[in-house]
């Protein structure tokens, strides 16, 4: 009998141990009414929380799998347009901006090879399609004032307007897929411009 608890204990332990790991590299997706966010994600209804663990591995199946699942549903298509936020969380103490560490970089790109519906679900905030934008092409820190935010310089401005390209022609398809209202599309373009007049 005491064999058996033991080997029973093992096991559970092992379970355990296992799902302590599989919850370290899933991204999560949060479903929630603006109140379950931070003051910053205020009328986003869906969160996408990445973990340091997946981003340092690269590991993007999980997150471009989850992200399917509503950007392949018309349903879902229309319940979040323009309500979702990215955060990545693990980097608390890492005092780069997550636009300066090239997993980070590496990892959102990697996603955007395949899932590149986010100008469609974002929430239309500078702060959230800046974040995106700027994942996606090659920028240098710019500190003009150190008591000012820093700024972000395009090394190839070209780049971007072809990361931009993509992400607007991806963004039709899916409205014109699902028959999103156009408002929706002016909205979130108007977003872009307002973001873009605060990078570099």
């Amino acid at each position: 009998m005491v064999h058996a608890f033991r080997a029973r204990t093992t096991v559970r332990r092992r379970v355990a141990v296992r799902r302590r790991l599989h919850r370290r590299f899933v991204t999560e997706i949060r479903i929630t009414n603006a109140e379950g966010f931070d003051r910053a994600a205020q009328g986003a209804d869906l969160a996408v929380v990445i973990a340091r663990a997946n981003i340092e591995t690269c590991q993007v199946g999980g997150t471009v799998a989850r992200l399917m699942l509503f950007s392949d549903n018309a349903v879902q298509v229309h319940r979040f347009a323009g309500r979702m936020v990215v955060q990545v969380e693990g980097y608390d103490d890492d005092p780069r901006p997550l636009l300066l560490i090239p997993e980070c970089v590496r990892f959102f790109r990697a996603v955007n090879a395949q899932w590149s519906h986010w100008l469609h679900f974002l929430l239309p905030q500078p702060d959230q399609i800046k974040l995106i934008l700027l994942m996606l092409v090659d920028v240098d820190l710019q500190e003009e004032d150190r008591r000012l935010p820093p700024g972000y310089r395009l090394r190839h401005p070209a780049q971007l307007g072809r990361v931009l390209q993509r992400l607007f022609m991806s963004m039709n398809v899916l409205h014109e897929t699902f028959d999103v209202p156009e408002a929706h599309n002016e909205a979130m373009t108007a977003a872009v411009i307002a973001a873009l007049g605060l990078v570099g």
